[in-house]
């Protein structure tokens, strides 16, 4: 007898242990334990992505401006593009937003900081960069440097002189134009493409290599570009105030 009582004072002693929850008559819940607030799970929405710029305005206008009554449309870089909602003002997520869309650039990369075969720098150099004076520079270049018999240059650190086969025994002197003005393929293609300047190196071999020599200002030019687009395709909706477009 004095074993049963003593063991239903035991489980009774670990029930009243046991955190359970209280609920308010507004509805809140709460936690036995120190009293926390048990918080509802808030569905939201996964960011839809696209790869064109032209694909996300016609998502704003046909879904987007129907989830909310303002969106912020954000530059993260010349790469992409994110759309966030306002504050929700929902219970128990006042201040959070709804990721809706994102624009991410598929154009392929270019390749810098790093030597490439003269076969590579002249297939990029003709696929993803646009026309200029110095892309054919370049491509000219490349096209009278022997590999096979080998290169020697004279570098001073700003400039490269280098020996150029003209014919089966005849060299000449040429000086390599340190700096060169591209015009790579590197955002979105619907925004004009930033040009900005590289030094360009040659190796013992020959091998051409193009370091960035704009202290990335390109980005912000190609964000500025971007905006500019978006601001022009959504105009209505930005004199609304329910776009916002910033970088």
């Amino acid at each position: 007898m004095e074993n049963s009582f003593l063991k239903d004072a035991i489980n009774r002693i670990v029930e009243l242990a046991t955190p359970f929850t209280l609920e308010t008559r507004d509805g809140r819940q709460f936690c036995s334990a120190n009293l926390r607030e048990v918080r509802p799970e808030v569905p939201s929405p996964v960011r839809y992505s696209v790869d064109t710029l032209e694909a996300l305005v016609k998502l704003i206008r046909t879904e987007g401006v129907g989830m909310a009554p303002l969106l912020y449309v954000r530059v993260d870089s010349a790469r992409r593009v994110m759309v966030d909602s306002t504050y929700t003002g929902r219970d128990y997520a006042i201040y959070s937003r709804l990721p809706l869309y994102e624009a991410v650039s598929d154009v392929p990369g270019i390749t810098t900081n790093q030597s490439m075969t003269q076969e590579q720098a002249v297939v990029e150099l003709q696929s993803l960069y646009a026309v200029t004076d110095d892309r054919d520079y370049l491509l000219a270049l490349l096209s009278r440097i022997d590999v096979n018999q080998g290169v020697s240059s004279v570098d001073n650190g700003i400039s490269q002189e280098v020996s150029v086969r003209t014919g089966a025994v005849l060299k000449e002197q040429q000086t390599v134009q340190p700096i060169v003005h591209l015009q790579p393929y590197r955002t979105f293609l619907e925004v004009e493409q930033p040009a900005s300047d590289f030094l360009l190196r040659l190796d013992k071999d020959g091998r051409p290599a193009l370091y960035e020599a704009d202290g990335g200002a390109w980005k912000l030019e190609a964000k500025r570009n971007i905006a500019a687009y978006l601001g022009e395709q959504l105009a209505d909706l930005v004199e609304r105030g329910s776009v916002v477009v910033m970088i």
